[in-house]
């Protein structure tokens, strides 16, 4: 649905006009995206019926998060960038609003609780595995390679001769932490179910074939990034259960309606 078809949009007792539709399109066009307006909206409309504001600090993390995934590193070339689309520091705060409220609206409704009972029903989840990967397009290669590395060959000199993983092979095929998630659900299983050390493989996904070395497993631990991950994901449980109870509007009409 486009935007010039839209007057505004309207949830609970936030509305956001056309033009403020457009300001955040100017600036970025995934902050325009109706989805994300439609959520903001609600956020705006809950925090304002708690009586939650948003936090200084909070603020300032949406802001620096957004200007990191920018390359904005400085204040002269956030102003100058934010100039360029003819939007100001202050609109930019006020479009990242959400987020921070977001942030508040956590720390009030997700119980230590709830996050505790949520780790024991999920700890799979958060299971991580260090492993190095060696790609390659052809299941007889994989096979081959699988043989030289049951001989005693280096995982890590092939992966960097033989593997078609560009963002891995440089550096001998180390792909770092991944979850459950990040794997087919049958090298899940083996994975999570290895020793350190095991070569494991191939696996077929998309049209690569691939082998896995296990550097070491972290089972699940309920940290500080658990804990956020996990509260974050309660919190918007809970947004799509007040969001049903809004009337959410869309107000159509044209560019040239008085």
């Amino acid at each position: 649905m486009s935007l010039h078809k839209i007057i505004s949009l309207s949830a609970g007792s936030r509305a956001m006009t056309l033009g403020e539709l457009l300001g955040r399109l100017r600036i970025d066009a995934p902050l325009a995206d109706l989805e994300r307006c439609r959520s903001d909206l609600a956020v705006e409309s809950w925090a304002e019926s708690l009586g939650i504001e948003a936090d200084n600090a909070a603020l300032q993390q949406a802001v620096n998060r957004f200007r990191k995934e920018r390359g904005l590193f400085t204040a002269a070339k956030t102003s100058e960038w934010l100039a360029e689309r003819g939007a100001s520091f202050e609109r930019l705060v006020s479009i990242l609003r959400p987020e921070a409220l977001k942030q508040a609206l956590a720390e009030r409704l997700v119980s230590d609780e709830e996050i505790e009972r949520h780790f024991r029903e999920f700890a799979r989840m958060y299971d991580k595995a260090e492993l190095s990967v060696l790609s390659t397009g052809l299941f007889g290669i994989a096979q081959e390679l699988r043989f030289r590395l049951q001989e005693g060959e280096s995982f890590h000199l092939l992966a960097r001769e033989y593997s078609s993983d560009e963002a891995t092979a440089r550096a001998g095929g180390y792909a770092g932490l991944v979850g459950r998630e990040d794997l087919t659900p049958e090298a899940a299983a083996d994975v999570f179910g290895a020793e350190a050390g095991s070569v494991l493989g191939p696996y077929g996904k998309k049209n690569e074939y691939l082998l896995y070395l296990v550097e070491k497993l972290y089972p699940a631990e309920l940290n500080e990034a658990v804990e956020a991950d996990i509260r974050s994901r309660l919190l918007q449980d809970k947004l799509n259960h007040y969001r049903r109870t809004l009337d959410v509007r869309e107000h159509f009409g044209s560019l040239g309606e008085g």
